[in-house]
């Protein structure tokens, strides 16, 4: 091709291509796409979105974003961080005309399982079905169980290639309260097919149909919003910002996180920021789409080995990543999964701890909410979402969407495959156990919270499980797991009957009145802790045996044979016959590392409620005392008020309560906390002499 002019060459190129026409070997285009997977019904998620908003701009056009709501009680709304979910699109939109054309494909996964469309290629024409099903709160706004209206309303449009011209009609259902009767009611009222005309005809691309996104989803029942000029977004939403009636745009819950409308200024600053890269710490949402995926069913075979089965999930699942302020690209990073419980979903562990810390003192000057544990403790923290109400960790969708969260995680930033950890509250307790059973070689320790129904038990634990260090606190005030009901699902009867002699590294806490969604956040710093002690490698100190005496200020400990010397920060003290000596004092000399004393609070319904106690964690034991008083809990024992059901409660003569108390009430002594040093050790296994 030396020295042929491009003129010439395109010439010649030209000619080939004539030749081909001529020969009958024209390029055959793409075959229309076939017809996708129908509507097969309504199934509860435990997430949901409002809007989907557009980038109409060149850069970045194949991200969408989404914002979400409660689906279990719309009223609610996200207190502490609004949840933008970004998603890709697996086919780039383009601009026709000044029009937005997005792939009828990526509408279909974005709305899956609710969106089905049938394509009559010979025809050119496709016909589409969408439903949606609003919920509104009839009753119960804001409590752990409200009663929800469902109402279904069935919408279709029938649309050609290359024409704007369009039909679209609905059937709106009757209401129902109860969700699984949502796919058995009957045909309210209808709208007889409606002429629409579409801002662009529907085109083809590689086969692919494209369509004019916001004029085609108004025909589908949508409301959209389009501030593409000033702000490069346009937001499809399903109910609009005027609809005042709907939970979604209810006024009432404007001030508690969710704008009125969809694209306001500081939802612009913070997708444009997700978008070029200026934001990437903090709180960050993602999304991804299941389709047909390969599952654990929960069962093995007669030989042990774990019995698989195709499902369809056919739904866009998202995610939540907390990235710390210190996160070093260049330095694998500290990483936890945090798992959500049965009626929560990516953000629960977040906010609902949130609300709750930010009710209470803190323990650690300058930590307020979860965001900062992370940030102080310097851990990326992953929050997946289980897919539907009830997640099942450890088999089925939600173990997959574990295990795809982890592998996108791990490709976008640096973790440290080493330094992995894992903890979760009531269904996401109970799936932190068994996600470890399955996949325990991942993980260096774990810190369930009030395990769920679907927890392990005695026979099901097995390998490395036995001796993963595991921090387990069960709430002495819940309600929805019950602490000392006597079947065998209550966390302490369960704990006692399966656990106790059975994990060999575990400890378990009692969170005095600790609140079922509350109580997570009262045992954040324990847990952080546990994870870094885990990973110092200093063993552990060993204390034989340690002397003491009233006004000295030095304890002479034994261990291996020899002596020596700790200097104490108060001289211990005698009430009576009794050595008092302080709790920090004891940090010294059984070891600062593995004598731990934590301050924690915790209320049930009202902050006004709060209870405070120290809780000591040692050798595998916990116990809690509270300042001025003879009260002692150790381990998992039982007391008097300890929740047995709903509105019952372990009455005083029960003859399970453990009534061991301090002989000398714990005491503030020139501001350190001074215990009954002989008795108070022995809890712990140890033995103290007092000279």
């Amino acid at each position: 091709m030396q020295g042929l002019s491009l003129r010439a060459f395109t010439r010649l190129l030209c000619s080939a291509a004539l030749l081909l026409l001529i020969a009958g070997c024209a390029i055959t285009p793409a075959p229309l796409e076939e017809s996708s997977r129908p509507i097969t019904g309504y199934l509860d998620y435990s997430w949901d979105k409002n809007s989907v908003l557009f980038n109409t701009r060149e850069t970045h056009r194949q991200s969408v974003f989404m914002d979400t709501f409660y689906p279990f009680d719309p009223s609610l709304r996200y207190n502490n961080a609004e949840a933008m979910v970004r998603y890709e699109l697996d086919h780039r939109p383009f601009m026709q005309d000044g029009v937005l054309m997005v792939a009828l494909a990526d509408l279909r996964k974005l709305y899956a399982p609710y969106l089905s469309y049938s394509v009559d290629a010979a025809n050119q024409r496709f016909t589409v079905q969408h439903h949606f099903f609003k919920k509104r709160v009839a009753a119960g706004s804001g409590s752990r169980a409200p009663r929800l209206e469902y109402t279904k309303i069935a919408w279709q449009g029938s649309y050609a290639l290359g024409s704007t011209a369009a039909t679209s009609s609905a059937a709106t259902h009757s209401t129902v309260s109860d969700r699984n009767t949502i796919d058995k009611t009957s045909v309210a009222s209808t709208s007889a097919p409606a002429a629409a005309t579409l801002a662009a005809a529907p085109v083809q691309r590689n086969g692919r149909i494209y369509v004019p996104v916001a004029s085609f989803m108004r025909t589908l029942g949508k409301t959209i919003t389009d501030d593409s000029a000033a702000s490069g977004y346009l937001a499809v939403s399903h109910v609009g910002t005027q609809d005042s009636a709907d939970d979604l745009f209810n006024p009432q819950y404007a001030n508690r996180g969710l704008p009125n409308t969809p694209i306001t200024p500081a939802r612009v600053k913070t997708m444009n920021g997700l978008l070029d890269g200026s934001i990437d710490r903090g709180n960050l949402w993602f999304a991804y789409y299941f389709g047909d995926i390969n599952v654990y069913t929960g069962r093995n075979d007669g030989e042990g080995q774990p019995v698989n089965a195709m499902m369809g999930v056919d739904r866009v699942l998202p995610w939540r990543i907390y990235i710390p302020k210190n996160y070093n690209a260049r330095s694998p990073g500290k990483f936890t999964f945090m798992l959500h419980g049965g009626t929560g979903n990516e953000n629960a562990p977040f906010e609902r701890p949130n609300d709750h810390l930010k009710n209470q003192p803190t323990p650690i000057p300058g930590v307020t909410f979860f965001e900062d544990y992370a940030d102080r403790y310097n851990y990326i923290v992953l929050s997946p979402n289980g897919w539907t109400r009830g997640p099942v960790w450890g088999s089925g969708p939600g173990e997959q969407a574990m295990l795809h969260t982890l592998n996108l995680v791990k490709a976008r930033w640096n973790i440290d495959e080493q330094r992995m950890f894992i903890f979760g509250n009531s269904a996401g307790g109970a799936g932190t156990m068994n996600f470890v059973l399955r996949h325990g070689h991942l993980f260096k320790a774990m810190a369930p919270t009030a395990p769920g129904g679907s927890k392990p038990y005695a026979a099901d634990l097995k390998g490395g499980i036995l001796d993963m260090p595991t921090l387990l606190t069960c709430f002495a005030a819940d309600i929805t797991v019950f602490y000392a009901d006597q079947q065998k699902n209550s966390c302490q009867p369960w704990y006692e009957q399966n656990i106790k002699n059975t994990m060999r590294d575990l400890t378990l806490v009692t969170l005095e009145n600790g609140h079922h969604s509350y109580g997570p956040a009262s045992m954040y710093q324990a847990t952080f802790d546990l994870f870094e002690r885990v990973l110092d490698k200093t063993p552990p100190k060993v204390v034989d045996g340690v002397r003491l005496a009233a006004g000295r200020n030095t304890a002479a400990v034994s261990a291996g044979g020899s002596t020596s010397t700790v200097s104490l920060a108060a001289a211990p003290q005698r009430q009576g016959n009794t050595l008092m000596v302080a709790l920090d004092d004891l940090a010294r000399i059984y070891g600062e590392k593995d004598f731990r004393v934590y301050d924690i609070y915790a209320y049930n319904l009202k902050p006004e409620d709060l209870v405070a106690v120290k809780s000591v964690l040692y050798n595998k034991v916990s116990v809690n005392i509270k300042p001025g008083e003879n009260f002692l809990r150790i381990g998992g024992s039982i007391h008097a008020g300890d929740t047995t059901g709903l509105r019952s409660k372990v009455a005083p003569d029960d003859p399970r309560i453990d009534r061991r108390t301090l002989s000398v009430p714990a005491q503030v002594i020139n501001g350190r906390v001074h215990v009954p040093v002989v008795e108070f050790m022995q809890l712990f296994g140890k033995t103290v002499t007092v000279e």
